[in-house]
């Protein structure tokens, strides 16, 4: 009864804040803290159903909406209320920013925002409690819809404007996938109830299934090639929404393509995993590389979603094949990795993002090149912000450095599970791709630390700056304890790991009970016991700080001196530090066959007296977005056709009519 009343409070709290708007409409500073605050209400109201439905197992819900394809249902067992847990934490997380991070929409259709925050909060969680094929594409479009127009708030502006349509286009295209795979698992079961789901399957139609699951998801997960929605809509939507965006809603992605493999779909052949372990090794590495040609602070952050989405398919992947290969041990270790990341992911992204939006607020800027010297003007920020990047960099002890681990783990055992020399070299370079993409991101968050936060400011925009209200800076303190505790402590996680997973067949979670820590090799079908404990860990580092300490107390303190760095007698200035381009350089030359640069070197001649004196230079550098054009054939196409359609849009009634009664007919053909 608790995690019952638990979700209709929830429910009834984030309805209340979505209403609340056409209510209080003129006073945006009041209906500031009532929407918000019965947003954060409702995600804690949300943390306690996932608790309890985690502790006390799952329940169901039948609506009273009779329609024409059953009754709806709606409830929570161990899988969704893990991600249920995930939405509740971040989402109360992003309210309370939100609050103090909103006085900038003040009389920019503040209600409105508002309202549809609350919208999508209520939506991706309807997302999660859908029993019933109806209910979650209605959920799922609502989802859509409702972030689309938040993206689209600032619609006056055109490059939002066009992001948001890149975004409804790509999120449709999706759907339309997942209706082929719903479509066609209600028709084998007969049935449009998630309890009934997957039965009457053959092998071509669950093949057929899987595809269009991990295309229609591989879209709101922002897949490579299918991301080209999210670089731009993230950094187009309000910092507060970006972060729920990037570090929940595409989670819900997750959830949906771990539903089929798990649920619906049920153990499956070994080129599933194989398939989403090329894809999400391919989006990894090209996601980080983007990443860090990026001086937009919101792009980037956006590009490193979806290397970290990818290291969660990885996961996933992993785990297909390892359970088609009969290692239910290693297949649940696989599972954990993926969800412990995404849980992280949601975390750590969404302090980075607020960190972001922090950044926005005080200094008006996203350019990283055109900031620096933040680490004086806002400390606290600077500090929460660290806590992230060092999250994001799965340095220990924070929390990436744990699901990391695991997923290494996972993907060690690869090559002793698959057959054939192939197979086996590339489940090594799988290994190789993921060491290299952790390198990779711990340069990119180098970059936008030091040259956002340290150094001298470079323009005036950074030298007003100022440290943001304890409203934003208090959420992003917790998530940042929050990321210190799942790395210190991550049995709590993997306890919370083993409801989740446990009631899957082909899984064995007890793994999960000998240790995050603990090397995973398959020998004679049994994972290895030798263990290197935590407790060792700590031992080792605290003995490694004790002996650095007493070499400095050994030879002396140095003497101290306050001065600028000495650079040959000039005066250091904001012209002589790093650049983000200058920073990534060396990458950028090194996988230019894939990022394929370009630069271009402008002289303005002007009006000089003299051959010698008065001549400008502009240099400017980039890259070449490949997939975005891979997509404009695909765009001229549906342009064109869009031009054809348009002729039968006449206008007149009964023309409509006539569409009508012919596809009337043509269905009543097909059907007899």
């Amino acid at each position: 009864m608790v995690a019952e009343n638990s979700f209709w409070v929830m429910l009834v709290f984030l309805i209340m804040g979505a209403v609340a708007p056409l209510f209080i409409r003129k006073n945006d500073k009041v209906l500031n803290w009532i929407a918000h605050g019965l947003a954060a209400l409702g995600c804690g109201a949300a943390v306690l159903c996932a608790i309890t439905v985690l502790l006390q197992g799952k329940f169901v819900v039948q609506l009273p909406l009779l329609l024409p394809f059953g009754t709806l249902t709606v409830g929570m067992d161990p899988l969704s209320a893990f991600f249920l847990l995930l939405v509740g934490a971040v989402g109360c997380m992003v309210s309370i920013f939100a609050i103090g991070y909103s006085t900038e929409y003040f009389h920019k259709r503040f209600p409105a925002m508002a309202g549809f925050y609350n919208l999508f909060l209520l939506s991706m969680i309807l997302v999660l409690a859908a029993r019933h094929v109806a209910a979650f594409i209605i959920a799922w479009e609502l989802m859509a819809v409702v972030s689309f127009l938040l993206v689209n708030h600032e619609y006056e502006k055109h490059e939002i404007n066009r992001a948001a349509f890149i975004y409804i286009v790509m999120t449709h295209v999706g759907t339309a996938f997942l209706f082929i795979a719903f479509f066609l698992l209600a028709r084998a079961a007969g049935n449009m109830d998630f309890a009934l789901l997957g039965q009457g399957l053959d092998a071509a139609t669950r093949n057929i299934i899987f595809v269009c699951v991990l295309l229609g998801f591989g879209v709101k997960a922002g897949m490579v090639p299918l991301h080209v929605w999210l670089p731009k809509a993230h950094p187009a939507a309000p910092s507060h929404v970006s972060a729920l965006m990037s570090g929940v809603m595409i989670k819900t992605a997750v959830y949906g393509l771990s539903r089929f493999l798990l649920d619906f779909l049920g153990n499956g052949p070994a080129w599933w995993g194989g398939l989403i372990l090329g894809c999400a090794a391919i989006s990894a590495l090209l996601g980080v590389l983007y990443a860090l040609m990026e001086n937009d602070m919101k792009r980037l952050l956006a590009y490193s979603s979806v290397e970290n989405i990818s290291l969660i398919l990885m996961g996933i992947g992993a785990a297909v094949l390892l359970t088609s290969k009969g290692q239910p041990g290693l297949a649940a270790l696989a599972w954990a990795a993926a969800f412990y990341h995404a849980f992280n992911h949601a975390l750590f992204k969404s302090l980075l993002f607020m960190g972001a939006g922090a950044v926005v607020q005080a200094a008006h800027i996203r350019d990283i090149e055109h900031l620096g010297g933040l680490i004086k003007k806002m400390p606290y920020t600077a500090f929460w912000f660290l806590c992230g990047v060092l999250a994001i960099s799965a340095l220990p002890p924070f929390n990436g450095f744990v699901s990391e681990w695991l997923l290494f783990q996972s993907l060690l055992v690869l090559p002793q599970a698959v057959s054939g020399l192939s197979a086996k070299v590339a489940a090594a370079l799988l290994i190789a791709v993921l060491g290299l993409t952790g390198a990779l991101v711990a340069c990119c968050f180098v970059k936008v630390f030091g040259v956002s936060f340290l150094a001298k400011h470079r323009s005036e925009h950074a030298q007003q700056a100022r440290e943001v209200s304890k409203l934003m800076l208090l959420p992003m303190g917790l998530l940042s304890v929050a990321c210190l505790t799942l790395g210190i402590a991550p049995q709590i996680m993997l306890e919370i790991l083993k409801e989740t997973l446990g009631g899957f067949r082909g899984l064995n979670v007890h793994v999960l009970s000998t240790g995050w820590y603990q090397i995973a090799v398959t020998q004679n079908a049994a994972v290895n016991n030798s263990q290197l404990s935590m407790p060792v860990v700590l031992l080792l580092m605290g003995i490694g700080i004790a002996a650095g300490l007493l070499l400095y107390r050994i030879c002396g303190k140095p003497g101290i001196v306050f001065g600028e760095t000495w650079t040959c007698g000039i005066v250091p200035n904001a012209r002589m530090e790093y650049t983000g381009t200058g920073f990534s350089k060396p990458v950028r030359m090194a996988f230019r066959a894939v990022l394929r640069p370009h630069r271009s070197l402008l002289v303005n001649e002007g009006n000089r007296a003299s051959a010698y004196f008065g001549r400008s230079l502009s240099y400017e550098v980039g890259i070449t977005d490949i997939f975005g054009r891979a997509y404009q054939p695909i765009n001229s196409a549906m342009l064109l056709l869009a031009r054809y359609v348009k002729k039968i849009q006449s206008g007149s009634v009964q023309l409509y009519i006539g569409y009508i009664m012919a596809i009337t007919v043509l269905v009543l053909i097909w059907n007899s």
